[in-house]
């Protein structure tokens, strides 16, 4: 799913200064429906402003989606670290997110085969994928093409089948575990969910994309996130704390491996105002 300026996921290294993907064009969430509330976060429309193609930061949140642009329909794995892709100016894309550990049961695929790539719909629902890509480009309007996207996904729920329940708890238990600093979490998880460390492993690999220390990294960074949004005006000291880093460097260590941007920058980006930093 190649752009007119470079792949949807790029390995070069990343820009000076990238911005964060969801605040570059105008960027739009949307409540699934009711059936899907329990397996998808959101819908999503992204429109990129016209002029300059510019380097974007997505920065990894533990989900999958599936994407709709002008190139098709493809699957957008789970990410170790962020990606920089650089789209056409105008670019329209129409996304559906999957929740942290759910993807795999409707692809059929262990995630770990497509971290941090974009892969047509096709390879996972075949001919199906291709219909659904013609309809979609038939479509007036994205209020249309989201509406089909979700009726795809309804359409396959009831053959669904649930991740076991040790992955339920294993998300449940690091969305919780704020300031631990186990590095070996599969341990402590594998006794309170009362599976070998081995299977666990290989599940978290499979409906996550990577083991439960890269999980906790990125569920970690999504709460600093989400904390810079609720308190603008906190200490960098006290946002670090509030997410569950052991402390600021911490922080600042974890921020630039996962996005390469400093938590500072991240900060201004996210509250629109460079005091801020």
């Amino acid at each position: 799913m190649d752009g007119a300026h470079g792949p949807l996921r790029q390995t070069e290294p990343a820009p000076a200064e990238p911005t964060l993907a969801k605040r570059r064009g105008i960027y739009r969430e949307y409540a699934a429906p009711g059936a899907l509330v329990g397996h998808v976060e959101c819908l999503w429309r992204h429109q990129l402003p016209e002029g300059t193609a510019a380097p974007i930061a997505v920065v990894p949140d533990g989900c999958v989606d599936i994407l709709w642009s002008r190139h098709g329909l493809a699957v957008a794995g789970p990410d170790r670290v962020a990606a920089f892709p650089v789209f056409a100016p105008g670019t329209d894309i129409i996304g559906l997110r999957f929740r942290p550990g759910i993807a795999a049961s409707f692809l059929h695929t262990s995630l770990s085969q497509i971290i941090g790539a974009v892969v047509p719909l096709d390879a996972f629902w075949g001919p199906a994928a291709r219909k659904l890509e013609t309809r979609i480009e038939d479509a007036p309007d994205a209020v249309h093409r989201a509406e089909m996207l979700t009726e795809a996904v309804l359409e396959r729920l009831p053959a669904v089948s649930p991740p076991s329940g040790d992955i339920a708890a294993t998300l449940a238990h690091l969305r919780q575990s704020h300031g631990s600093s186990d590095n070996n979490p599969i341990r402590a998880l594998a006794t309170i969910t009362g599976t070998s460390e081995r299977t666990l492993r290989r599940r978290c690999h499979e409906h996550f994309g990577y083991g439960a220390k890269t999980l906790d990294r990125i569920l970690r960074l999504q709460r600093f996130l989400g904390a810079c949004q609720r308190d603008p005006s906190a200490t960098l000291g006290l946002l670090a704390l509030d997410a569950g880093y052991a402390h600021q460097a911490h922080l600042s260590r974890e921020a630039r491996q996962l996005t390469s941007l400093s938590p500072a920058e991240i900060r201004r980006q996210l509250v629109g105002d460079r005091r801020a930093a």
